[in-house]
């Protein structure tokens, strides 16, 4: 035996003097250390990776603050903050690995239930883990087995289906090299597949690169407590309730259940969405599935996510549903295949065109949001549009002879005399679609001076008044093209073209082909609209039909000194706006005049050769000026004769250039205009749409919470640990402190650095700035402590070590924020909702009503849960905190730290785990192998104790001089409800997630295994997981000599003869040495050799 002397255990207050065991170091070359493309070192020592990582965080700073800043940094690093692995891998190795990420964890953006949007996420997913990063979905958005599938003819296969294809994605693309990224999908409880989800692992090979967890509600556990059936249900769209008439107040058959989606589905006042009720089963038989499953395959995880939700500091934005800003269903959105209204656009990607510019929408098209008030923003030129108050277009701010400058504003905050931004598509004044420049002519002549009777269309023509400035050739020329037009019909044998009526000067054309097209748009006899299906057709047909409309009623009038105009006018004012609509996608800007003349009375013919007297209604004219008129000549002109001729006449007589047209409108009014179903679209990159003309802000880039990102890293507890396992044992809480106020700064200079893949998730990650830092190597501290792990004193110590760094993280929080700013979202404006007050009743106390605007900062800091915790004991910080608004959203998460423990901490405990074994084997992935390579690693308690106390000391020894004090806890022998109280103690000053795994031996019970979650929830836990060795599943990345000995795998050979090994013994087989249990497991699971 050889025992130190008590001077050298009091002098040991670092692992420096402890060397790396074999395996932390082949970690470290493996995974962390960087190499050139030949392979060679770059880093030639860990020491070498530090002072890349500090150099590289450190040069984000000024160039005044630099080199102290890195000083800084690299003694943090020494001394146990540990960045987690993408910072330590990708960090100032741009120059070798341009294209990685320094984040470990992102989450997906919500999948919609459809090919293209699946398809898409895979794509993402594709790229997110490609550049190192972890990546986490929820599958429970897309439709059941078995559910009907309209554009199909067929049913789907579900959603356990489509995650296969990101399994087989995520193994392809991690097999490449490099780090493996991880997957996390998570499911709801709720889901009509949730029992093929719990037991999907159970099939040999299935979803491996998947962690799977349940969404588990409180509502879910109160029916499990009172053996209550539970109602499996699914969305049911605005199209099926239509369809299938069906009544959604039979509570039998629907209810109403939060939904990560409501686009295309049907809402209440909360948010909710209404879905259908597949079937019913008791929730204690879920339950049961549940821990079957996890007792077996260690899976599925456990998130209670109603706690998340509550304790999310953003939780007043992040669990927002249908509060987007949005337009009315009837709003005109110019598109690359013509006009088409929002209602056309629900659920369908299309291009939308933006000044003469196609962009691709979002996956979905528009969806809808909310029912909500609406307003009406007019302008003076009569452009107009109904919209959300928040629903942002574009405002003139400045305007020169040469440049207009804009900026997004909210219709609300409009006043009169504002001038907005118009659509400018001249680049792009054609588009496909149906019908021909004919049949829009005689349409258009219809529309302005034509009968439409039951059984005909007739058109007129005055020879001594055709048009306001024509004559009896113009008359001609007109009834020529009228006729050409009329011959591509599909006419009866009768048909006789013009004739003339005689005594009147009249000429007619009465046609039923003309008639059957003009009631196929909508028309009917006394009412000639221009209907939303006329306004939908081809630019050819608009071509024609606005030169017929404008030969029937328009003229061409002024001079240069007076100012030269085309104008139409009509009585019909709806028919002017739809023309002005229809002139501006052309690229034609025109001013609408309402009451030129008012309503009264005139002499009219009286069709018997004399004059009458005869009510008159209100006429209003459509001008068209400037540089449109060179615009309308080239694309519309007239078919009069005269009239082109005195067009082309007055606008080449022009001694100057005409004034360009600027495309703005000013606003008259902006007024309520009632409560409507109100959509959103997502147009990536731009952001904007044409909205009846307007440059209107798109809003649906800024859901919940898409692309979420989160950077990582943690401190090594066993750094702080002085005199080791002796009466004098402690922990040096100043030096902790030090250390997180540096790894604070480290680790948000993180966020600079990023390299996240894609622009949404860069997004996120700069606008919340979100941090996590945790802890690791508790169990191995709390045994250099000589405190049992899950003891009383030990569940206080992990309280106050968590809320140590919480405390000293948002003190920095504030310093940094007052030095560098705020995250954008703190100076972000937020409208309170009736759905916020529900969450928050305290603000309704405070005065706060809906419809109010809040910074984040105040509902952050004031109205989060945990802040308010932080608040009990902090008040200032938290009152400076709502003032000043803090760097990040969030600062404590507590990861796996697997890896980093094992190499950098020298096999620390991960995270805030005890040690599982002081002595096992690990199985880790080695490029070029067919299988899992087994290695053996030591607890960093071990190896300190052995260094300090005693040299022979062995786990499982029988030798009373080489055993181990009791204290020297292990995974397993720690109970569940043991593992769960550590968990509840960290979970109080962790503001985000938390990885735990209650470990338990083989032969541990079940029936002592089934309740552990339920005992995790009466804790508040946020979510738990757990891990039981089982030699049928043999999953386990951490396994102990002990389990390999007692498990026996049979294989068979090619001849029918089978052989049988001990797990932990060595297989010669392919040319390779096995461990007979990583040989049968990949084998089994179909990885061998695809390493």
């Amino acid at each position: 035996m050889n025992s130190h002397k008590d001077g050298a255990a009091l002098a040991f207050n670092t692992d420096n003097s402890i060397p790396l065991q074999p395996a932390s170091l082949d970690i470290w070359q493996t995974k962390y250390q960087l190499k050139n493309k030949a392979g060679e070192a770059v880093d030639k020592t860990i020491d070498d990776s530090y002072r890349r990582v500090a150099k590289a965080l450190a040069n984000v700073e000024s160039k005044e603050k630099r080199q102290q800043v890195y000083k800084d940094f690299l003694w943090a690093l020494e001394q146990g903050s540990i960045p987690a692995g993408r910072i330590i891998s990708n960090a100032g190795a741009h120059e070798h690995k341009p294209a990685t990420s320094t984040i470990n964890c992102t989450v997906s953006d919500t999948i919609y239930d459809s090919m293209d949007d699946i398809l898409g996420k895979t794509h993402e997913a594709g790229l997110t883990l490609k550049a190192g990063c972890g990546i986490g979905y929820e599958f429970s958005t897309l439709r059941p087995r078995g559910a009907y599938v309209a554009g199909a003819g067929a049913t789907t296969s579900g959603p356990l289906s489509f995650m296969d294809i990101f399994d087989k994605m995520c193994f392809t693309v991690s097999s490449a090299g490099g780090r493996r990224g991880a997957q996390m999908a998570t499911f709801d409880v709720n889901h009509p597949d949730v029992l093929e989800f719990i037991r999907a692992k159970r099939e040999d090979g299935r979803l491996r690169q998947f962690n799977l967890s349940l969404l588990i509600t409180d509502e879910f556990i109160n029916a499990v407590v009172n053996d209550d059936l539970w109602p499996l249900s699914f969305p049911v769209t605005v199209k099926e309730i239509q369809e299938e008439g069906l009544d959604l107040t039979n509570t039998e058959q629907f209810l109403y259940r939060d939904f990560p989606v409501t686009d295309g589905y049907i809402t209440d006042d909360l948010g909710r969405v209404a879905c259908r009720i597949y079937k019913k089963v008791h929730a204690k038989d879920i339950w049961e599935a549940i821990m079957s499953s996890t007792y077996d395959f260690a899976e599925p995880g456990f998130i209670l996510i109603d706690k998340v939700n509550e304790m999310n500091n953003n939780w007043f934005c992040e669990n927002i549903r249908a509060t987007n800003p949005c337009v009315t269903a009837d709003t005109w959105v110019q598109t690359a295949s013509g006009p088409r209204q929002v209602q056309d656009l629900l659920g369908q990607p299309f291009m939308a065109r933006v000044d003469g510019v196609d962009h691709a929408s979002g996956a979905e098209g528009f969806f809808r949001t909310a029912t909500k008030p609406v307003l009406r923003l007019q302008t003076k030129e009569g452009h107009a549009l109904r919209l959300t108050a928040d629903h942002r277009v574009r405002k003139v701010v400045e305007q020169t002879r040469w440049r207009t400058e804009t900026q997004w504003c909210e219709a609300a905050e409009l006043q009169a005399g504002d001038k907005v931004l118009l659509n400018n598509h001249r680049k792009a004044a054609s588009w496909p679609g149906t019908h021909s420049h004919e049949e829009g002519y005689l349409l258009g002549l219809l529309v302005g001076d034509g009968t439409l009777k039951d059984d005909c269309a007739v058109l007129s023509v005055w020879s001594q008044q055709a048009v306001a400035n024509g004559n009896e050739l113009a008359a001609n020329a007109l009834m020529a093209e009228a006729l050409r037009c009329a011959q591509t019909l599909p006419h009866r044998a009768d048909f006789r073209g013009w004739s003339e009526v005689q005594g009147r000067g009249e000429f007619r054309l009465k046609s039923a082909a003309l008639r059957d097209l003009a009631t196929a748009f909508g028309m009917q006899p006394g009412n000639k609209a221009i209907t939303p299906a006329l306004e939908k057709t081809s630019s050819e047909f608009y071509r024609g039909f606005l030169r017929g409309l404008f030969d029937a009623d328009g003229s061409v009038q002024g001079t240069q000194s007076k100012g030269v105009s085309v104008r139409l006018a009509q009585s019909d004012l709806s028919r002017l706006e739809a023309a002005q609509r229809m002139l501006l996608r052309l690229g034609v800007a025109s001013t609408l005049y309402t009451e030129r003349r008012s309503a009264g009375h005139a002499l009219l013919p009286n069709g018997k050769g004399g004059q009458q007297l005869y009510p008159t209604q209100a006429q209003h004219e459509l001008v068209i000026a400037n540089d449109n008129l060179a615009q309308f000549a080239e694309l519309i002109g007239f078919s009069d004769a005269v009239k082109t001729e005195r067009l082309q006449t007055l606008i080449s007589s022009y001694n100057r250039q005409q004034n360009r047209e600027r495309f703005t409108a000013t606003v008259m009014s902006v007024t309520a205009d009632g409560f409507e179903d109100v959509y959103d679209v997502q147009i990536p990159g731009i952001n904007t749409f044409d909205g009846n003309g307007l440059h209107a802000h798109n809003c649906g880039e800024q859901p919940l919470p898409p692309h979420g990102s989160c950077l990582l890293g943690s401190v090594n507890l066993t750094r702080f640990v002085e005199n080791p396992f002796t009466s004098e044992a402690r922990f040096n809480f100043e030096k902790y402190r030090k250390v997180v106020r540096i790894f604070t700064r480290m680790l948000d200079n993180v966020v600079e650095i990023n390299g996240l893949p894609l622009p949404q998730q860069r997004h996120e990650i700069t606008h919340k700035r979100r941090h996590g830092m945790g802890i690791l190597g508790l169990g191995s501290t709390l045994t250099m402590l000589r405190m049992p792990y899950g003891s009383v004193e030990s569940v206080a110590f992990t309280e106050q070590v968590n809320q140590e760094m919480a405390i000293t993280g948002w003190q920095e929080a504030l310093k940094l924020s007052q030095e560098k700013g705020p995250a954008p979202i703190m100076e972000e404006e937020f409208e309170v909702t009736a759905k916020m007050l529900a969450k928050r009743p305290e603000m309704s106390e405070d005065g706060f009503k809906v419809g109010d605007k809040v910074k984040g900062k105040v509902l952050w800091a004031k109205y989060s849960r945990y802040m308010q915790q932080v608040a009990e004991l902090e008040p200032e910080l938290v009152a400076e905190l709502a003032e000043v608004g803090a760097r990040f959203t969030h600062h404590t998460s507590i990861a796996p730290t697997g890896t980093i423990s094992l190499s950098l901490a020298n096999n620390a405990s991960n995270g805030i785990e005890p040690s599982f074994a002081h002595h096992y084997a690990r199985n880790i992935i080695r490029e070029g192998k067919k299988t899992k390579e087994k290695v053996d690693v030591f607890s960093y308690e071990l190896l300190a104790y052995r260094e300090l106390i005693n040299s022979n000391a062995m786990p499982f020894s029988q030798d009373p001089s080489e055993q181990l004090p009791d204290y020297f806890i292990v995974a397993d022998a720690v109970t569940p409800e043991q593992h769960v109280d550590i968990q509840a103690a960290a979970q109080k000053w962790v503001d985000s997630s938390i990885s735990k795994t209650a470990n338990v031996p083989t032969d541990f019970p079940y029936e002592d295994f089934k309740d552990i979650y339920l005992y995790a929830h009466k804790q508040g836990l946020k979510g738990c997981t757990t891990f039981r060795f089982n030699p049928e599943a043999f999953q386990g990345v951490l396994v102990k000599e002990e389990d390999l000995a007692n498990t026996t795998y049979e294989f068979t050979l090619e001849d029918g003869s089978k052989v049988s090994f001990k797990g932990n013994e060595n297989i010669e087989y392919d040319g390779e040495i096995h461990s007979a249990a990583n040989l049968f497991d990949a084998l089994k699971e179909g990885t061998y050799g695809k390493y």
